[in-house]
């Protein structure tokens, strides 16, 4: 298994075991919502648009919906009657989904007839668990019959169906707050791994999923139940917070996909529509906290309307990206299918105020944000290995790239320039010797037996030069070519070298008519001696004593020791062979 595959493996098991974790942490609340021993549902509700309706329905029978069904939030008033029995006592709490509303009016029924009224604000009201508000009640464990709830503009037909009285009373910490803590605490997890990322990548998609996980943090701890735990946030502030907080979210995953998914595999137009279906989700945020007290239940649905936009046109983009052969958009599918899912739920939910298990909905799109998280940095590390592989194999081009620039490509050998760029440091790294050694009589064979022999001929020559950690082959162009040496018996290494180029030729050339020698320059160069000397300098010497060699007879060396190298003074030994 290659490197990065290993790498992505044991991150997507890293990240199925937190999966496991976020799960476990999401499904507490649906094993954990009873809100206590002897909760009571209203017996049976009612709708009115004055007090004077109000006051009719509270007196008589007429009007009444003694069935779990009919729930809405467009009336102005909304009344529920709880019917406690001959010895029945006044529970301890009202409890309700977490939703704004203007008031409550209590009507309290004794066992004799008499009626005893009281009004609760909404700052009287407190979070506990998970998406609920609760308000104590006035007299309670007091004798009743009845008890009948008024609610003053209602915002959202759960508040109403999931209305509930209970004793005893709901616990601050319960084992729901405690799983959702661990929750946030996870949470955390995928949101340093962005930022540790993001030090690598500087990649703007990776801020975009730090801003959704940021989000979604903040709206699972909104809805848990553990806000007075930090501070006396009114319940109307929470109530706005959890729709500002997801919005957020859905905005920043719309941002953060349409710079995630691979720029050639989703055409211009539709990455710039999920750019403005984010806008349009903050603009629908903003509509909704403006308009939510005065238009009540209406406010709801065209919310819920305009999310449907944003999600259609998601849906239409990354359809876009599936077809174009997305890998990016893979992922971003998988996570995004559980929230979709949960998103048609809850605006068939508010659009027919029918659904009989609300909560059972935010347990699901707890799921779904664990999902859309875990999958998203999933499908973000798959990004990272893939990157890194892609700049490896940029590396390795590039570094393809400089050999071949680096190299002759009939021999192989290194070229002129590169070691006249290196020059310098080889000497200081110990390379004293030069030699240049050029063919006798080359011309003749490409005359004679064509370019292709003599092309044959300079491979042959090149395979006859050394290239190890004490010496350097270089071809300098056409027939000539250099070795640079370090180390002791440097000259009788390139003599050696020089001799065996004949022996060589002979061998891997077939068709000759005469063998091939060589003539060739040598200078000893100690770079203590003369260390402003330049690769110009040395050649032109080195090229002096090749052209001594050729005049000499050819198929012989003349060699040079230099001691000193000022350009006015100089001491040197020359011998030939």
């Amino acid at each position: 298994m290659h490197g990065g595959e290993a790498i992505r493996t044991r991150l997507i098991r890293a990240a199925l075991r937190l999966l496991a974790g976020f799960l476990l942490a999401f499904a507490a609340p649906a094993l954990a919502h009873e809100r206590g021993a002897g909760t009571l549902a209203p017996t049976c509700h009612a709708y009115a648009e004055n007090s004077a309706q109000a006051d009719a329905l509270r007196k008589g029978t007429a009007g009444w919906i003694c069935s779990n069904s009919d729930w809405n939030s467009y009336s102005r008033l909304a009344l529920l009657r709880f019917d406690l029995g001959p010895d029945g006592r006044v529970p301890a709490q009202y409890s309700s989904r977490l939703a704004r509303f203007e008031g409550m009016r209590i009507d309290i029924e004794r066992p004799d007839g008499s009626v005893s009224t009281h009004l609760i604000s909404t700052h009287e009201f407190f979070p506990r668990g998970h998406m609920l508000q609760v308000a104590n009640l006035p007299e309670a464990g007091q004798p009743a019959r009845r008890v009948t709830i008024e609610l003053i503009g209602p915002t959202f037909t759960g508040m109403i169906s999931e209305a509930r009285l209970h004793d005893p009373g709901l616990p601050v910490i319960g084992p729901e707050q405690v799983w959702i803590a661990l929750l946030c605490g996870l949470l955390l997890v995928p949101l340093f791994f962005n930022l540790a990322l993001y030090r690598v990548l500087r990649d703007r998609f990776l801020l975009w999923h730090i801003s959704v996980v940021g989000f979604m943090l903040a709206h699972t701890f909104f809805t848990s139940g553990l806000v007075p735990l930090i501070a006396d946030v009114p319940i109307g502030a929470v109530s706005m917070s959890v729709a500002m907080t997801f919005c957020g979210g859905a905005a920043s995953a719309l941002m953060m996909a349409s710079y995630f998914i691979e720029r050639d595999r989703m055409d211009l137009p539709y990455r710039r529509a999920l750019r403005l279906a984010a806008l349009w989700l903050v603009l629908n945020a903003a509509f909704y906290a403006a308009t939510v007290d005065w238009l009540q239940g209406w406010c709801l649905n065209i919310y819920f309307a305009n999310s449907a936009v944003a999600m259609a046109v998601l849906c239409v983009a990354i359809g876009n990206a599936v077809l174009r052969g997305g890998r990016a958009v893979k992922f971003l599918l998988a996570s995004w299918v559980p929230l979709l899912i949960t998103g048609i739920w809850q605006i068939v939910s508010s659009v027919t105020g029918n659904e009989a298990e609300p909560m059972a909905l935010f347990v699901a799109q707890r799921f779904a944000i664990a999902a859309e998280v875990l999958i998203t940095s999933i499908g973000i590390a798959d990004r990272f290995i893939q990157l890194r592989r892609d700049r490896d194999d940029h590396r390795e081009l590039a570094s393809e790239l400089t050999r071949l620039a680096e190299r002759d490509p009939l021999t192989g050998l290194l070229n002129r320039r590169t070691i006249e760029g290196r020059f310098a440091a080889l000497r200081e790294d110990g390379f004293a010797t030069m030699a240049l050694l050029d063919l006798d009589h080359f011309k003749s064979i490409n005359d004679r037996f064509g370019h292709m022999a003599g092309d044959q001929v300079l491979r042959a020559v090149a395979a006859t030069l050394p290239e190890d950690r004490d010496a350097l082959s270089i071809r300098m162009g056409g027939e000539e070519f250099m070795l640079l040496l370090r180390g002791k018996r440097a000259a009788q290494r390139a003599e050696q070298v020089r001799q065996a180029i004949t022996a060589r030729v002979a061998r891997d050339v077939d068709g000759l008519d005469r063998p091939v020698t060589a003539s060739m320059g040598l200078v000893e160069i100690p770079a203590q001696v003369m260390p402003e000397a330049t690769f110009a300098a040395i050649y032109a010497r080195a090229d002096g004593l090749l052209y001594q060699a050729k005049r000499a007879g050819r198929n012989r060396a003349v060699r040079e020791r230099m001691t000193v190298f000022t350009g006015h003074n100089r001491g040197e030994e020359s011998t030939a062979a």
